[in-house]
């Protein structure tokens, strides 16, 4: 039986990797990653096989004696950590990842130790790969639904929900008749 892999979940994949930051980087690449969210869409929604992804700054980890640690785990430098939840394999997937994002790559990986100078391309897809960390334990909640199907779905949820505001106080057969045009073709 071959060996389920901890970053799969049915066909979704999820990637995570922790890159350090440059002495004195962190506090520009925090501005950065939050004025994306005054830009409008993130730039992650370009990349259309995204389930969901998101960047978190770790200056440390925090250790709490309620949590009964074996031991303490700290960072010796600032970490940025990339995780995403995808469709389908993680090759192709960070190569759209790294066409996508060629604009804003250097002002967030290239504040990273380590990252390739133009911060693009398979040189950063591989500086990705190299700071890869297994998720241990991934969950995705529809692992067998592919991005595009869980929108599909949803347009599907609000059309439906239209529908039944629109025909309040219909008799059963004009109901019966409009939702018969309204679905019909779906």
């Amino acid at each position: 039986m071959p060996v389920r892999s901890a970053n799969r979940s049915g066909q979704a994949y999820g990637f995570l990797a922790m890159t350090p930051i440059k002495p004195g980087e962190i506090e520009a690449l925090q501005q950065y990653l939050e004025s994306l969210r005054e830009r409008g869409p993130s730039p992650l929604s370009r990349v259309s096989r995204t389930h969901m992804a998101r960047w978190v700054i770790v200056p440390k980890f925090h250790r709490k004696p309620a949590y009964r640690q074996r031991k303490d785990d700290m960072l010796e430098i600032p970490s940025l950590i990339f995780s995403s939840n995808l469709d389908g394999d993680l090759d192709s997937y960070l190569d759209e990842l790294c066409e996508a994002l060629a604009p804003e790559a250097p002002e967030i990986w290239g504040r990273c130790i380590g990252c390739p100078p133009e911060a693009k391309g398979t040189a950063l897809k591989e500086y990705l790969k190299f700071n890869q960390v297994d998720c241990g334990f991934f969950y995705a909640a529809y692992g067998q639904a592919t991005v595009s199907k869980v929108r599909r779905t949803l347009e599907q949820r609000d059309q439906l929900v239209a529908f039944a505001v629109r025909s309040q106080g219909l008799s059963a057969e004009e109901l019966q008749g409009a939702f018969v045009e309204e679905f019909a073709a779906s």
